[in-house]
């Protein structure tokens, strides 16, 4: 990986783990994917690690998927949609899914945009703190995907199917005000 897209800091026993593309609102492109699994690999090996805080660097916690860089991106997104044999059957679901694999508590600390594969990745933490300023979305609704990076595991153990469909709806208001603009 050429560039850093995920730094991990430790603080005592807290690793601060953040993702480092905040001109691009911390979406996810291929360097991103295998920097958020390396770091949760890391970390899950580290004894010495009692917590994590996951965060973004910038304006947005992270804003989902940089789609132009993963179409431009060589072999269909680089390998990233390859069966795997772990838990998590590939490793677009891996970038969420190894964080709540973590044995320690991981606290997502969100602000600004938090969209799609963003939000999969927060509600994968443990404990998830929000700034006034975030914006939490699915927006795979919006292109027709299906939301595939662990929502189906996270989102029933925390919210209510009527809490699930407000964030639908954040989705289309969210959309409403790009279109706008």
């Amino acid at each position: 990986m050429s560039e850093e897209r995920v730094r991990i800091e430790l603080d005592e026993h807290v690793a601060m783990v953040t993702m480092v593309r905040g001109e691009k609102h911390n979406a996810l492109d291929p360097a991103m994917f295998e920097g958020l699994i390396d770091a949760a690999e890391r970390l899950a090996g580290d004894r010495s690690v009692r917590a994590v805080v996951l965060c973004g660097e910038g304006p947005s916690f992270c804003s989902g998927l940089d789609v132009v860089s993963m179409m431009s991106s060589q072999a269909n997104g680089g390998g990233l949609s390859e069966r795997l044999t772990t838990e998590a059957p590939n490793w677009f679901q891996r970038a969420a899914y190894d964080w709540l694999a973590l044995p320690v508590p991981v606290i997502a600390a969100v602000h600004g945009n938090c969209f799609g594969g963003g939000l999969q990745i927060a509600l994968a933490a443990d404990i998830r703190v929000a700034a006034s300023d975030a914006r939490l979305s699915v927006m795979e609704i919006k292109w027709g995907l299906i939301p595939d990076m662990s929502i189906t595991r996270t989102l029933p153990r925390l919210v209510a199917i009527d809490v699930a469909r407000e964030l639908r709806s954040e989705e289309r208001r969210v959309g409403k005000e790009c279109r706008s603009r």
